[in-house]
C-alpha cells in the first residue's frame, strides 16, 4: 500500500522543485546530502530539512498550525573572490525572485518567507576558494496530526 506523503514531505518537495528554477549546472541542487569533498568552479545548493515549530492547534477539525524552517546552504567555488561574490548574489537575488514568484510553493502550504543569509569563506586545503551561505525559508502550513 503506497501512502500519501506527508504535509511536511509535500512542502519540503516543492521547495525542492523551486529550487531546480536556480541558474545552477545540472545535479547542482541535492536533499539532506553530505557536501563533496572538493568543488570544481562551480556552485551547489543544499536543502536541508530543518526544524518545525508548532505555531498552534484548532479544534473542530483538529488542525496543527507549523512553522517549518527548511535550511538551506548554498556554495559557490571560484579562484577569484569578487568571482564568488557576484555569482552568490546572483544565486541569493534568483532565490528570492522564485520565492516571491510562488510564495505558496504551487499551493502545497500558506506562505514562505526567507530568512537573512549568512556567510562564510572556506578555503579547504588544495582547493579553490569557497564561499558559503545558509539561510532558512520558514513554510507555514497546517496538518491533521503532528506526523502528517
Amino acid at each position: 500500500m503506497t501512502m500519501k506523503a506527508s504535509q511536511r514531505e509535500a512542502a519540503l518537495g516543492a521547495l525542492f522543485t523551486l529550487l531546480d528554477g536556480l541558474p545552477l549546472q545540472p545535479n547542482a541542487i541535492r536533499r539532506n546530502s553530505s557536501l563533496p569533498e572538493r568543488l570544481s568552479e562551480h556552485a551547489m545548493v543544499f536543502l536541508r530539512d530543518g526544524d518545525m515549530t508548532q505555531v498552534d492547534v484548532t479544534l473542530s477539525p483538529v488542525t496543527y498550525l507549523w512553522e517549518h524552517a527548511a535550511s538551506i546552504e548554498i556554495y559557490v567555488a571560484h579562484p577569484e573572490a569578487s568571482a564568488r561574490d557576484a555569482r552568490m548574489d546572483e544565486l541569493l537575488q534568483a532565490l528570492g525572485t522564485l520565492i516571491l514568484a510562488d510564495p505558496t510553493l504551487a499551493g502545497q502550504i500558506d506562505h514562505a518567507e526567507v530568512m537573512p543569509p549568512k556567510f562564510e569563506d572556506v578555503t579547504p586545503d588544495g582547493s579553490v576558494g569557497i564561499k558559503a551561505c545558509t539561510l532558512d525559508v520558514v513554510m507555514h502550513y497546517a496538518s491533521s496530526h503532528p506526523l502528517a
